[in-house]
């Protein structure tokens, strides 16, 4: 009992020690606030045209910045996720198509926005491939991951946000 109340007691010391580091990642901020932080940074360093959305749209988007936030919403599932298709991201973003009377069913979203913004997060360096050799030897892909440069970007925003609310409540 000695030796068992011993280790327990090691234990939440070192506990405490891990939960006390200054050690802030993407997983200690709330989404939504992440995404519309980092939706600002991709902003800040990315100049490419907005892409024309859906053509059965009746209404244009009414945020300006809407790419730039679903590009961040993209980055977070990854960052969550780990590697992750695109069928899983059109999956994700989808919603329900209502049929009258009869019961909605899930539909997947357009995958030119997903894939667009995949693209301009690969030019940044945010994102990569996920390759492997398949069983007769060829190199095959399997989704897309973040790259340790995306990583560390996301990680060093939300230490930003931590930062500034902790001003704020001084």
């Amino acid at each position: 009992m000695v030796v068992l109340t011993y280790q327990l007691s090691i234990l939440q010391i070192q506990l405490a020690v891990i939960n006390s580091s200054n050690a802030v990642g993407v997983k200690d901020v709330p989404a939504k606030e992440f995404i519309e932080a980092f939706a600002k940074h991709l902003k800040k360093g990315n100049k490419s045209k907005i892409p024309d959305t859906a053509c059965f749209k009746e209404l244009a988007p009414y945020d300006p910045d809407w790419l730039y936030i679903r590009a961040a919403s993209i980055a977070y599932q990854l960052f969550m996720r780990g590697k992750v298709g695109l069928s899983a991201l059109r999956t994700h973003y989808g919603g329900k198509q209502r049929w009258g009377s009869s019961p909605p069913h899930q539909r997947q979203c357009g995958g030119k926005i997903i894939r667009y913004c995949l693209k301009r997060l690969e030019d940044q360096g945010l994102v990569g491939q996920v390759k492997y050799q398949s069983e007769d030897g060829t190199e095959q892909t399997a989704g897309k991951t973040l790259t340790d440069k995306g990583q560390t970007d996301m990680n060093r925003i939300a230490g930003q946000l931590i930062k500034d609310k902790r001003k704020l409540k001084k």
